[in-house]
């Protein structure tokens, strides 16, 4: 978190308030850093909200869908709870279960308990929006598989179209839509998937996204854009009721091609935090204006 964060709260609990061009947000260090409210110059909520009666923070090895399920959340070191050489890493990782402290560099996050790790997170103003720019690196002696992935969850209303470069010719699906399908705008339809189901697929890794964006029914856009050499893949999930309580969309950039750090770690598909080297990424959020 940068200096242009103010002190405010979020169903009594301590949050931070950032308001950067056309976009400003409230960020909860004791959950995880969640960002829990996203509100564009018109005052429209792009975030899904919690339930009425708000659990605790989650803490442990809590499973993410029996957490609040509402705003973003950030996936670290892994997305799907996974075994790597004999340790266990928890459901969507640990970022989102652990409270973020400052640093000196006016940023927010944690030190990995499952793996020797540091990450950190800061929320900036852009003239147009907001960027969050983040830091992960190794703390002991030896290079370790590292992963990260942002977990948005963005309300999707009637209507609503997930969009993508022009370059994007196809998708692999593995929830929802079996292996590699054309991206059309049939598939880019959220109301194409049934109450009660979800979907979820991967860019093909051949033609990466620098960008992803998800379109309302009046036409307005929240997009999310990152620099492809640091954040090479790119998943989307739609859950039609599923696990949220609303529709809702999540674009998911990522450092890992696979759900879980160990298949991601393959192939070298995943990136590595040696000692000494710090890795360093950001994703901008930017609204245009329905017209």
């Amino acid at each position: 978190m940068t200096t242009s964060a103010n002190a405010t709260t979020w169903h009594d609990e301590p949050a931070l308030h950032v308001v950067g061009g056309g976009l400003t947000a409230i960020v909860v260090p004791g959950r995880g850093g969640k960002i829990v409210s996203l509100r564009d110059g018109t005052g429209r909520e792009w975030l899904a909200a919690p339930a009425a009666v708000l659990p605790p923070p989650a803490r442990g090895t809590t499973s993410f869908v029996d957490a609040e399920m509402c705003g973003w959340d950030d996936c670290v070191p892994t997305v799907d709870a996974d075994v790597l050489d004999g340790v266990a890493l928890p459901d969507h990782g640990e970022a989102w279960t652990t409270p973020w402290t400052t640093n000196d560099d006016d940023a927010w996050g944690y030190d990995g308990q499952v793996l020797p790790y540091r990450f950190a997170r800061g929320i900036a103003p852009t003239p147009t929006g907001l960027r969050l720019s983040y830091r992960a690196e190794a703390v002991g002696p030896t290079a370790i598989p590292f992963q990260w992935a942002a977990h948005p969850q963005f309300v999707a209303g009637p209507g609503a179209q997930l969009v993508l470069p022009a370059h994007v010719r196809h998708v692999d699906g593995i929830y929802g839509v079996d292996g590699r399908q054309p991206w059309t705008d049939e598939l880019a339809r959220v109301d194409r998937v049934v109450d009660g189901d979800a979907l979820k697929f991967w860019v093909a890794p051949e033609a990466p996204a620098s960008w992803a964006g998800l379109r309302t029914a009046d036409g307005a856009m929240l997009a999310l854009s990152w620099d492809p050499v640091a954040v090479p893949y790119l998943a989307l999930w739609v859950d039609a009721g599923m696990h949220s309580r609303e529709r809702i969309v999540a674009l998911e950039p990522s450092t890992g091609a696979c759900e879980a750090l160990s298949a991601s770690r393959v192939g070298s598909r995943c990136a590595w935090l040696e000692p000494g080297r710090p890795l360093s990424w950001s994703v901008d959020l930017e609204v245009t204006r329905a017209t």
